[in-house]
């Protein structure tokens, strides 16, 4: 998600340590801003291409060899030398991938395939379409068709482009596109930021993810897919853990060594009296970078450097509410922790938000529409993701948000 405010308003804490020593009310682009400047970047690594699908680079991507990597015929045909007519010589054909040992003299012609490397001597490649064959003599020729252009089908060595061209900057996610370029051009590697993985955690005594429900129990319905919507963000899930609110328990945790680059954490965010984070982020001497947001539902999201390096993403216990504040906070602690340039922001204008009254900024799923336009599909309940079903978007509505408006959109996996 790029950095561009959608007018929102959140409470945003920022210290050296777990302790509050100052609170700014801001928009989606000073949060956005504030993690980008108060989040260590991962280490630079070199991976395989095919390995770095979500990650970032760290160096610009070269090409290690041109593209054609020969000049090549673009389409079935005649690969002829010189002015026509053209005796047609050899009966072997070039087909793409083999060797040719063929060299053509001034006025000789020799059928290639689409893909094949021209022969030696060859200033044009005539495409099936635009000749006519004939015997003369009792050879065949090669004529250009009365009423064809006059054009060579041939592609150029280096025409895409030539060794050494940047494909793509520093700081461009390493998406499936870049990997196959990549892959054209010869690169076998790439030095990248990422890809971020994340060890996931759900807490509270009442989820359960097996087994029949007990009393004052609740299904564990955004575990099993939390993973889905963080590859939205571009992280992988380590895999996932199921803790109760038991203090201890959650020091332990933490502590343990990981080679996760997060942990993303469900639940314990609040200042209830079964929520222990912060304090224990104070105890573990974490950095809080941002504390309890202005937007509606997801207020009690965090983000934090714990002191091994690892990040700490702090999302509601409510599935909608970690949905919508993973959405709307994640993608920038990814810019941030890879030093990714962020993408362009998703708008969309609505038709039919009421004005938003009070200080927070609510963050609702809405379905397009035919002809363009966003439609809302009524109040957003938190405790299940049941509101989700045939949206598209999360659309994010600060006060004053009335019917037209243009805001930004938060897209949801298909």
């Amino acid at each position: 998600m790029g950095g561009v405010s959608a007018g929102g308003r959140l409470d945003v804490v920022v210290s050296a340590r777990a302790e509050i020593v100052a609170v700014t009310r801001c928009g989606l682009e000073q949060v956005r801003a504030r993690i980008a400047a108060g989040l260590e970047p991962v280490g630079v690594r070199e991976l395989p291409v095919t390995e770095a699908l979500g990650g970032t680079l760290a160096v610009a991507l070269r090409a290690a060899t041109p593209l054609p990597r020969v000049d090549t015929a673009a389409m079935d045909g005649y690969a002829v030398a010189g002015p026509g007519p053209w005796w047609r010589v050899h009966e072997q054909v070039g087909y793409a991938g083999r060797p040719c040992s063929v060299v053509l003299a001034p006025g000789e012609a020799v059928r290639i395939a689409t893909g094949a490397a021209t022969p030696l001597g060859t200033t044009a490649t005539l495409r099936d379409e635009h000749i006519v064959t004939t015997v003369v003599s009792g050879k065949p020729v090669v004529l250009r068709a009365p009423d064809a252009p006059v054009r060579d089908d041939t592609r150029r060595q280096g025409e895409n482009w030539s060794t050494g061209t940047q494909l793509a900057p520093a700081g461009t996610r390493v998406s499936a596109a870049l990997v196959s370029a990549a892959l054209s051009a010869e690169a076998e590697t790439v030095t990248v930021r990422g890809p971020l993985r994340a060890d996931v955690v759900m807490t509270g005594d009442e989820i359960r993810a097996v087994g029949p429900l007990g009393p004052g129990e609740t299904r564990d319905s955004l575990g099993p897919v939390l993973p889905e919507f963080l590859r939205c963000c571009d992280i992988a899930s380590t895999g996932l853990w199921h803790l109760a609110d038991e203090r201890d328990l959650l020091r332990s945790w933490l502590a343990l060594k990981s080679h996760a680059d997060l942990v993303v954490m469900v639940g314990a965010t609040g200042r209830g009296a079964a929520d222990h984070l912060r304090t224990l982020l104070a105890e573990l001497g974490a950095r809080i970078v941002v504390d309890r947001v202005a937007i509606r539902p997801g207020g009690s999201t965090l983000v934090a450097q714990l002191p091994d390096g690892r990040v700490l993403l702090g999302l509601p216990g409510n599935p909608l509410a970690a949905v919508a504040a993973l959405l709307a906070v994640g993608p920038a602690v990814i810019d941030a922790l890879t030093l990714r340039t962020p993408g362009p922001t998703m708008w969309g204008r609505l038709s039919d938000a009421g004005v938003m009254a009070g200080d927070a900024t609510r963050i609702v799923p809405v379905q397009q529409q035919t002809g363009g336009v966003w439609r809302s599909t009524g109040p957003a309940h938190t405790p299940h993701l049941a509101g989700l079903i045939g949206c598209q978007a999360l659309a994010v509505l600060p006060p004053g948000t009335g019917r037209g408006t243009l805001v930004e959109l938060l897209p949801l996996p298909r």
